[in-house]
């Protein structure tokens, strides 16, 4: 099923602009997943042409079968002029070699505009301090590692090319399908409120927007967070999503280490606590969410 972005959303986008956008050439779209699907339709209603690789094709024309493990990549009949990098590196490895060979595939045609979607986990552990784009950057998990190995060597190549880049650093993303209404209605436990920290997400859309509006032609470099300003904790955003759906949650948790021990996945993203302050990108393209607080951003994925 492809993924559709609300009425609501491609207004916004439409009437915001991307007026300082070139129409010229196409958009090249690196990884069609849960966000890459969304900014491709965004792009379709806005009129602007783009090209997806993905590992899998669709049916669609605009999308090609590309293998991202493949030894050498071919990008030769690609417009590579503006880049949107999406894809995620391989779960074993210690880098990020998918990566690294599509710079190196970039490096006869380098692009003039370079947008890389990261993680707030670079920061690691923060011990709940608000974090900006200035603070050190503690890595700690291998799903992190791997990210902050792409980081730098994207900058590194963009600076070697004298490409314009963003690095956009995400938290927990969710929106439509994106809101664990399954695992909700199967009776998800969580921690009790009193011992689950803050949370840091931002909604599809809104990632989706910010992405247009870094392939202006006169968009800004740098690093970016990207997040809400509500910092809600997870236990208080399934609460919200199972009051939405009608959903009595089980009896919580009282104990986190309890809870780790029988939700080992979701003990690294408890343990690093931090508030992901995204006030630069806000500046920068005169921007603010759509969904700055979650009880809005449910509201608005459940009826889309």
């Amino acid at each position: 099923m492809r993924t559709e972005l609300s009425t609501i959303a491609v207004q916004t986008q439409t009437s915001r602009g991307v007026v300082g956008m070139s129409k010229n050439g196409e958009i090249l779209i690196v990884g069609l997943g849960y966000v890459g699907h969304a900014l491709a339709r965004a792009l379709e209603d806005l009129g602007i042409p783009w090209v997806g690789l993905r590992r899998q094709l669709e049916g669609n024309p605009r999308i090609r079968c590309v293998d991202l493990d493949a030894e050498v990549i071919d990008l030769a009949d690609v417009d590579t002029r503006r880049v949107v990098y999406l894809a995620p590196p391989p779960k074993d490895s210690e880098g990020d070699p998918r990566l690294r060979r599509v710079l190196e595939a970039l490096d006869e045609r380098p692009p003039d505009r370079f947008v890389y979607a990261s993680t707030t986990g670079v920061y690691g552990n923060q011990d709940g301090a608000e974090v900006d784009e200035n603070a050190p950057l503690r890595a700690a998990t291998a799903r992190a590692l791997r990210r902050l190995d792409a980081e730098q060597a994207l900058v590194a190549a963009c600076e070697r090319w004298g490409t314009r880049w963003a690095v956009l650093r995400l938290p927990g993303i969710y929106g439509p399908g994106r809101l664990r209404e399954e695992q909700i209605r199967a009776g998800l436990q969580v921690p009790c409120p009193e011992i689950c920290p803050p949370g840091n997400r931002i909604h599809r859309d809104d990632i989706v927007d910010v992405i247009l509006r870094l392939l202006e032609d006169d968009a800004p470099t740098g690093f970016f967070n990207l997040a809400d300003n509500e910092h809600m904790s997870s236990t208080d955003f399934a609460r919200t999503v199972a009051d939405r759906i009608g959903v009595e949650l089980p009896p919580c948790i009282p104990d986190l280490e309890a809870y780790y021990a029988a939700h080992p996945g979701m003990a690294s993203f408890l343990r690093e606590q931090r508030r992901i302050d995204s006030s630069r990108i806000r500046k920068a393209l005169n921007w603010s969410p759509r969904y700055d607080t979650a009880l809005a951003g449910i509201a608005a994925s459940l009826r889309d």
